[in-house]
């Protein structure tokens, strides 16, 4: 009985490395997000995957529909294409929505986090 038990243990324990060394890993070095919409009022956002990974955030936080078996996540812009149609929400307010509400309610618990207003991300 031990012997089976010990055998079920491992097998549980592979199983769950090799899901964990199948994630992809976050890009490195700087992204600039090109604004979707017609407008170019605010200069492009450059986003930095490495800090968000050191901090070991989630990946399904931003990328909320990815699925590990599907490879690496889709870019925000993939998805959010949609100009008040109602389906869903377009690139620029989804990252307000998930970037810039982050880094507020950091802040806010007092935490180590990005900026949280315009200038802060949309640089010159």
């Amino acid at each position: 009985m031990k012997k089976i038990f010990l055998l079920v243990a491992m097998v549980a324990f592979l199983g769950m490395a090799v899901v964990a060394f199948a994630n992809p890993a976050a890009p490195t070095g700087d992204i600039k997000l090109a604004e979707i919409m017609k407008s170019n009022k605010k200069a492009p956002v450059t986003f930095n995957h490495e800090p968000h990974a050191k901090a070991k955030l989630d990946c399904k936080v931003c990328h909320h529909t990815w699925k590990e078996a599907d490879g690496a996540p889709k870019k925000c812009s993939e998805c959010h294409t949609a100009r008040k149609s109602g389906d869903k929400l377009n690139n620029k307010v989804a990252m307000h929505k998930s970037c810039k509400d982050c880094h507020k309610k950091m802040k806010k618990a007092g935490k180590k986090t990005g900026p949280p207003s315009c200038k802060g991300c949309h640089k010159k």
